[in-house]
């Protein structure tokens, strides 16, 4: 059995190019990299992404760089996969392996499947991109990704075993022909301040939802001001875009506001631009009271007019002019 699987390894590598290892690079995790493979007269500077160009219909062919930066050989997996952005904090992500791929992972064929490369060396493995005929215009982004064939780490989530299997991407940003149309929106804007028991500075929470609803992938920078009655200063605190974001993808970012006063107008504006002049901007107002604050101020106002009305009366009553004596 050993020498079918040695035998096996040895007929995968036949099939690629390998190489020296190069040093680490930025799309590793330190035991192995995935990059494009250096093209052919290439300048100094390498690939980090791919960055491609196709019609619809067209095939485009290209080649990965796998670098097993370890001493003992090890087994991967290579798959296309769907680049998508998390809900929360809309984090760049890739779509594992037993995930539907729905867009370019499903385009992409890989030449070796699961492949064996030494320690120290690294395989350059072709791969295919098929572009359908029903292809959208704009950017269609995933990646091509190396997956440990073994799972490195088994831990338990309470009466589950979980197996740990880990994986590095090479991301490929493919744009197919066509109009191009840039944009960006902010859905949702919500400033959650509540009433406050007692009357002193209060915290708001804060939660926008940035969208990218054009065609291309994009690199959102939000501007978050805040502030109260008569402009007064708010602080915020929290996160905000930091990840390139795929078309048609969803971000929501939480912030902390903090300086709000008992009785307050809060105006909250939320500005996100990218590159190319796209802009979009959205802003809401909340109204704030605290309820111990309100009762204290009816106090003082029924105070002031009870005063008043005493005040009134009693000039009312009091003797006009001079009494005659008899």
């Amino acid at each position: 059995m050993r020498i079918t699987r040695i035998a096996a390894a040895a007929l995968a590598l036949a099939a690629l190019t390998v190489v020296p290892a190069t040093p680490a690079l930025a799309t590793g995790n330190g035991e192995w990299a995935v990059t494009p493979t250096p093209a052919k007269n290439a300048g100094p500077t390498p690939r980090l992404y791919f960055f491609l160009d196709a019609a619809a219909g067209q095939t485009v062919k290209e080649s990965v760089r796998v670098t097993n930066l370890g001493r003992d050989p090890k087994a991967f997996e290579i798959y296309g996969a769907d680049a998508y952005n998390t809900v929360k904090d809309g984090g760049f992500a890739l779509r594992t392996k037993d995930r539907q791929q729905t867009g370019l992972g499903a385009w992409v064929t890989s030449g070796a499947g699961k492949v064996t490369i030494p320690g120290g060396a690294s395989a350059d493995i072709p791969f295919t991109i098929t572009v359908p005929q029903s292809a959208t215009p704009g950017d269609h982004v995933g990646g091509v990704v190396a997956l440990e064939a073994e799972p490195s780490a088994v831990t338990r989530a309470g009466a589950a075993t979980v197996t740990i299997q880990r994986a590095v991407a090479a991301r490929v940003y493919l744009r197919v022909a066509g109009t191009i149309v840039p944009g960006l929106g902010v859905p949702s804007l919500r400033m959650d301040i509540g009433s406050p028991l007692l009357p002193v500075p209060v915290k708001g929470d804060l939660e926008y939802a940035v969208t990218n609803v054009g065609n291309v992938h994009l690199m959102p920078r939000a501007t978050v001001r805040v502030t109260g009655l008569f402009g007064h200063p708010v602080t915020v605190s929290g996160s905000t875009p930091s990840s390139d974001m795929v078309p048609g993808s969803e971000g929501r970012y939480a912030m902390t506001a903090e300086g709000i006063w008992p009785f307050d107008i809060v105006t909250t504006s939320v500005v996100v631009e990218a590159d190319g002049g796209v802009y979009a901007r959205r802003t809401d107002r909340a109204f704030v009271y605290s309820y111990s604050g309100a009762v204290i101020l009816a106090v003082g106002i029924g105070s002031l007019v009870w005063a008043a009305r005493r005040r009134i009366r009693s000039r009312e009553v009091r003797p006009r002019g001079l009494v005659a004596s008899r």
